[in-house]
């Protein structure tokens, strides 16, 4: 079963903004080179055609590099899910998003650790024993700005009880 457990994060916003942005500037150059391939005729770009384009960037954009793929192969996924030739440009007044591999962010006592940084989390409650966090699992910013970690975990399925004889509606 999967299940998605949301905590409100206390710590490092102004890292997490700029983090923001360079995930905006990483879909735009998706966007772009999408432009450029419907202008001189050529196919449309995968998923894996445009993390090819942004391998080796993501020391210069202070982005992890599961993050970067995350980003190119979600612009390419809602391109062919819209069926759109290319999609809406994402600016200032984008809500932040930043999306993580499962591989990449691990859980400590107080929060999450990503990146080389540990986020502080306020945490209402703990993630189940055995519970493996998998990808899909992303940062993301309300319009009040504050930010949330999304953390889409996997656990083992609950045998489902049988019903008790001689008790029940009937």
């Amino acid at each position: 079963m999967i299940l998605i457990y949301r905590y409100r994060v206390k710590t490092l916003l102004g890292a997490l903004n700029k983090q923001a942005r360079a995930v905006n500037y990483v879909f735009n150059f998706c966007n772009e080179r999408q432009k450029d391939a419907l202008r001189f005729g050529r196919k449309w770009h995968s998923g894996f055609d445009l993390i090819k384009l942004t391998t080796g960037s993501s020391k210069e954009l202070g982005l992890h590099s599961d993050t970067l793929n995350a980003v190119c192969s979600q612009y390419a996924k809602s391109r062919h899910q819209f069926k759109r030739p290319y999609l809406r440009w994402r600016t200032k007044k984008s809500t932040g998003w930043i999306p993580l591999a499962g591989r990449s962010i691990k859980e400590t006592k107080n929060g999450f650790h990503f990146h080389g940084k540990e986020y502080k989390v306020f945490k209402h409650r703990d993630l189940p024993e055995g519970a493996k966090i998998k990808d899909g699992s992303n940062f993301s910013c309300d319009r009040r700005g504050n930010w949330f970690v999304n953390v889409c975990i996997e656990i083992p399925d609950v045998a489902t009880r049988a019903p008790i004889k001689g008790v029940g509606i009937d």
